[in-house]
């Protein structure tokens, strides 16, 4: 009888909690129902035009939100604007992340990941600027994923928020991640034949020497991958024609060192 007595004040007190709690839940559906898409995409517009001196044209304007436990309410909400450059014959898109204030009326760009094409443009010319000094030429890097720490976005595609700047002519890797959070990884791929241990540890020095910066924040991981010659041949030559490789591809690695900074 006691057993069931506290076992009923126990779901009692959860209950409570629960009905505590879901009154203490953020609402957003009137930010959600009131965030203009045609708004967010001219206030983003016109951020990528001044931002990047390029000239954007929308493709998408879509709002979408993060929903509670508690039916019909709202977490949070955005409003994702997609871009392609005006008069490109690519057809790769942007995002850019508009969220709007408790006011409503003004709109605050979040991140946008435009700023990726740029940074890995910077990476991959400092990572291969490294691997030649070391007197390799029968290598590949592949599945970049570079992004600021705690911004949005997709694996590979991350987001940089608004202050984030890249002089990519006069910026290096460790002036970018002393003045930023950010994370940069990367798959090395190399033919086993090239394989020794030392040449694992001298790449990993020398990134350490050329990212001597002070921000513990930022986060470098490479994963260093050895295959056999005719298979790494094999995907050699399909990423060089800007194929996907083939899926699990990696588990028919022989050998796999992995380094990471910070």
């Amino acid at each position: 009888m006691i057993k069931k007595i506290l076992s009923l004040f126990f779901c009692m007190i959860t209950f409570s909690g629960v009905i505590c709690g879901c009154d203490r839940t953020p609402n957003k559906m009137d930010e959600y129902k009131s965030l203009d898409t045609d708004k967010a995409a001219k206030v983003a517009l016109e951020y990528m035009n001044n931002k990047y001196d390029k000239e954007f044209q929308v493709v998408s304007s879509e709002k979408d939100a993060n929903y509670s436990f508690v039916p019909g309410a709202i977490q949070d909400c955005w409003c994702d604007v997609e871009f392609k450059i005006k008069d490109s014959e690519s057809d790769e898109t942007y995002t850019v992340r508009v969220i709007n204030t408790e006011n409503k009326e003004e709109y605050i760009i979040k991140w946008d990941n435009y700023m990726t094409t740029i940074a890995t443009t910077l990476v991959e010319r400092e990572i291969n600027s490294i691997i030649s000094e070391m007197k390799l030429s029968n290598y590949f890097i592949y599945s970049w994923d570079i992004g600021e720490k705690g911004v949005g976005g997709t694996v590979g595609n991350k987001g940089f928020k608004p202050n984030f700047h890249i002089d990519i002519e006069n910026d290096t890797l460790s002036s970018v991640m002393e003045k930023n959070e950010m994370w940069v990884c990367f798959n090395l791929y190399l033919p086993e034949s090239d394989y020794n241990k030392s040449l694992v540890s001298d790449f990993e020095k020398t990134l350490k020497s050329v990212m001597s910066h002070e921000n513990l924040d930022d986060y470098v991981s490479v994963s260093v991958l050895f295959f056999d010659d005719d298979y790494y041949s094999e995907i050699k030559k399909i990423n060089e024609n800007g194929s996907e490789l083939p899926l699990n591809h990696e588990y028919k690695a022989i050998h796999e060192d992995v380094i990471k900074l910070n």
